[in-house]
């Protein structure tokens, strides 16, 4: 018994052993899971938190080209002071800023409607009427549930009104895209902020526009002053030079003016000269052409030869003598000279002095005529 005792006690033992050697192992199982599964734990907050740095990289990367974007095209905005050219280059700025997508530019003229002022890449009207219901959801800052009727519906695209620094309405600024599948909420506020940007240089570039176009222009008459005459008569002789075009020069001057001034006074003079400078305008049908060199002397450029030029110098003539300016049926002349390119002259300071003597010689011959050099 004493041998059959001794195994049992040896099994049991063994069996001990080999108990606590398996719990000792499970024991280390689960320590190791647990460190496996704090591992885990770590990796993946390790994983989300890298997840989280790429959106904040691409985030900043983001909000880095805008920065750039919007320096370059201010910079751009800052060196010119011509409306035209501030709206090409918002477009070319916009279209480089998203991948080449479409832009376009329309902005609020006289008669309350959208006139195309600037585009890129894209076929779009060149009006848009002001009570089109989704350009009307746009100025009123909503999204318009669907987009203009020439916009392809599957064809991406946003829009934005164009404001000046006080809020009033400039225009309208729209992109579409080839590219993309559609445009996101950042997209819509970039756009917007270039937008505020922008607006600072489109307002200044349009009161500088005013104020040189006031600049040329004859505060009398409203017909082009001495310094816009001398400009454009050396650009225009420069280009009928160039492209081998006739151009004619018509120097006319109202006949006996002080006594007008002398007789009805300064105030009916003025409304004299008024009105004889339109009916130049209009019977040469030439109103960009047409220039007050000062007092009573006034100036057309043609585009044609003499012998056409001489005919529209003689029309003019009579559309004037035909004119009663006073009640009490007093009537006005002129005297009319014309010179012609090439044959009396190829610079400028030529071409005027020989209608200058043209002109005298119209005078001289009796007045109310024309007369060629």
């Amino acid at each position: 018994m004493s041998g059959f005792l001794r195994v049992g006690a040896l099994e049991m033992l063994f069996a001990l052993v080999f108990t606590v050697l398996a719990l000792y192992d499970v024991g280390q199982l689960r320590r190791q899971r647990r460190q496996l599964e704090a591992s885990i734990q770590t990796s993946r907050l390790e994983a989300r938190r890298v997840a989280e740095l790429w959106v904040e990289n691409a985030n900043w990367q983001r909000q880095y080209r805008q920065a750039r974007a919007l320096i370059e095209l201010m910079g751009e905005f800052n060196q010119v002071m011509d409306l035209q050219v501030v709206l090409d280059r918002l477009t070319q700025g916009l279209s480089r800023f998203f991948a080449g997508d479409g832009v376009a530019i329309w902005i609020l003229g006289a008669g309350g409607n959208f006139e195309l002022a600037a585009r890129v890449m894209q076929e779009v009207p060149s009006v848009i009427r002001h009570d089109e219901a989704w350009l009307r959801r746009i100025l009123d800052g909503t999204p318009p549930p669907v987009p203009p009727s020439w916009v392809e519906p599957d064809r991406p695209w946003m829009a934005a009104a164009l404001l000046d620094l006080l809020g009033q309405q400039l225009g309208v600024v729209m992109l579409t895209s080839d590219r993309r599948t559609r445009y996101t909420a950042d997209d819509i506020t970039f756009l917007r902020a270039i937008l505020g940007h922008a607006a600072m240089a489109i307002q200044n570039a349009a009161r500088f526009e005013i104020v040189d176009t006031l600049s040329r222009l004859d505060a009398l008459t409203g017909l082009g002053n001495r310094g816009e005459f001398d400009r454009s008569l050396r650009d225009e002789v420069a280009g009928a030079l160039l492209a081998a075009m006739p151009l004619s020069l018509l120097l006319a001057d109202i006949d006996y003016f002080k006594q007008v001034n002398d007789s009805y006074g300064h105030v009916e003079g003025d409304r004299v000269l008024k009105e004889i400078a339109q009916l130049i305008a209009e019977a040469a049908r030439a109103p960009n052409t047409s220039f007050r060199l000062g007092g009573e002397e006034f100036a057309v450029l043609l585009g044609e030869a003499k012998a056409a030029a001489v005919s529209i110098g003689e029309m003019v003539c009579s559309r004037v003598e035909d004119k009663a300016f006073f009640d009490n049926g007093a009537r006005l002349t002129l005297s009319i000279g014309v010179a012609s390119l090439p044959e009396d002259g190829r610079e400028p300071a030529a071409l005027m002095v020989a209608a200058d003597q043209a002109l005298y010689k119209a005078k001289s011959d009796g007045r109310n005529r024309v007369r060629a050099a």
